[in-house]
């Protein structure tokens, strides 16, 4: 009999284990009781299959079925601590606080401090805006760009003047270009330069020419002197050469001492014919036969 009686209180329990739901209900004094809801708690448990439940109060909350008597507290999200303030908090879950807008928080999982985001100054842009969870990332301003305010999505270009005004300061990061309103400066520079060119070619010219021109006159007195030394040296030479004397004619009463070109054979004198005589000219007369 005591077998038997064993065996049918297992059979019981068993039936009881198995009819009683794990999520909804819990076993009490060999009873399956229910439980409270979620955002509920239980106040008595007298009556276990019927209890009596009441809603979770303000900054408490119950996510699942319990049997438990107090609810779970809710995160404080301090407004003094740069929270936002919670609106109707949830009841059955667990709420997450939430930074104020410029501010994110240090931890993903446990926010419980906010930091304020970073600030990117004047040269700088955004390239990525703070979150609730993330801080701002800042980046430089190229070179040829500027930004001049905090916070600046974009970085401007530089302004580019107009061809003949001037600028009066160097850009950077932080300003940009200022063109100078009607001061043509960069035309006057350009006629100063001309005009200071043409003044610097006239100056080569002249020196040039003035070089040309004492060039000219050493190349005159050089001339000069050649010719003077070549007349000095023509008349040094012709003194050296001796005056050719004209030959004397022979008068017939000289004696003619014996050559070999005016003796015979014999060795006398070669004497002259007197038969011949010159022949004068004279004019021919107009005689008439």
């Amino acid at each position: 009999m005591t077998g038997v009686f064993i065996l049918c209180a297992l059979a019981t329990l068993l039936c009881l284990v198995s009819c009683c739901e794990k999520e909804t209900h819990y076993l009490k004094n060999d009873k399956c009781c229910k439980m409270c809801g979620p955002g509920k708690r239980m106040l008595v448990d007298d009556n276990c299959e019927d209890p009596r439940c009441q809603d979770c109060p303000e900054g408490e909350y119950q996510s699942g079925y319990t049997s438990k008597t107090m609810c779970e507290r809710q995160p404080s999200c301090d407004t003094n601590l740069y929270f936002q303030p919670q609106i109707n908090p949830s009841k059955t879950d667990l709420i997450k606080c939430v930074c104020e807008p410029g501010y994110y928080c240090t931890q993903n999982d446990d926010c419980d401090t906010c930091r304020k985001h970073t600030v990117c100054k004047p040269g700088q842009r955004v390239i990525k805006k703070g979150s609730a969870d993330s801080d701002t990332v800042c980046e430089a301003c190229k070179n040829g760009t500027f930004s001049t305010h905090d916070s600046a999505d974009t970085c401007k270009e530089w302004t580019v003047c107009e061809y003949g005004y001037a600028k009066n300061a160097p850009a950077n990061s932080t300003s940009d270009w200022t063109c100078l309103d009607g001061t043509p400066t960069l035309r006057v520079a350009i006629g100063v330069g001309v005009v200071v060119l043409l003044v610097i070619v006239g100056v080569a010219v002249y020196f040039y020419l003035k070089k040309n021109n004492g060039c000219i006159e050493w190349q005159k007195q050089a001339r000069k002197r050649y010719m003077t030394k070549l007349d000095q040296d023509a008349d040094a030479e012709r003194a050296t050469i001796p005056i050719p004397r004209q030959p004397e004619e022979d008068d017939d009463s000289t004696p003619v001492s014996p050559t070999l070109s005016n003796v015979t054979e014999n060795g006398y004198p070669v004497q002259q014919e007197h038969g011949k005589e010159s022949v004068r000219s004279h004019p021919e007369s107009n005689s008439i036969f």
